[in-house]
């Protein structure tokens, strides 16, 4: 049976939310799941880039994209898949790995190639993740940006109805 993998995160502004793994991670999980008993320890504790905000159908701009924590993961029968959750983006980093290494490397992994904006919270998170740093001012910007792409979601579905 395939199986869909359904992550629960924390964001470092301490709002939770569910997501559905990368479709080019769920190879990995689903053989995991099948050859051993703690499948799930490589998701848990790990941080992974999610968008914040909805894709738009234009596809420009991208979401802003934040690196949460992952609390828990389950896997779930592909025909049981929630059709409303977004889905994480490809960039994690095991719990034992990111533990281990400096916030510069983490974040020179997990930045990608978004843009300056998310880089920045990105930023901020790892160094929230690692250290306990506080990210309300850049979270604030995040939330003005979610806002923002939301309105633009609202106009472009409008525009697809008339």
């Amino acid at each position: 049976m395939a199986h869909v993998f359904k992550v629960r995160v924390m964001l470092s502004w301490g709002e939770q939310r569910d997501y559905l793994v990368a479709n080019d991670v769920e190879p990995g999980l689903e053989h995991r799941l099948a050859t051993r008993e703690n499948w799930q320890e490589v998701m848990r504790g790990a941080l992974i880039n999610v968008p914040v905000a909805p894709y738009l159908p234009s596809g420009e701009p991208l979401p802003p994209m934040a690196t949460a924590k992952v609390s828990d993961v389950v896997a779930i029968a592909a025909e049981d898949a929630p059709k409303d959750l977004q889905r994480t983006r490809s960039q994690f980093i095991m719990a034992d790995i990111w533990q281990h290494q400096s916030s510069t490397a983490n974040y020179n992994y997990l930045r990608h190639d978004y843009d300056a904006k998310s880089q920045e919270q990105i930023r901020a998170d790892i160094d929230h993740w690692c250290t306990g740093a506080d990210t309300e001012s850049i979270s604030a910007v995040t939330k003005e940006r979610i806002l923002a792409q939301e309105k633009k979601l609202k106009k472009e579905l409008a525009k697809g109805v008339d």
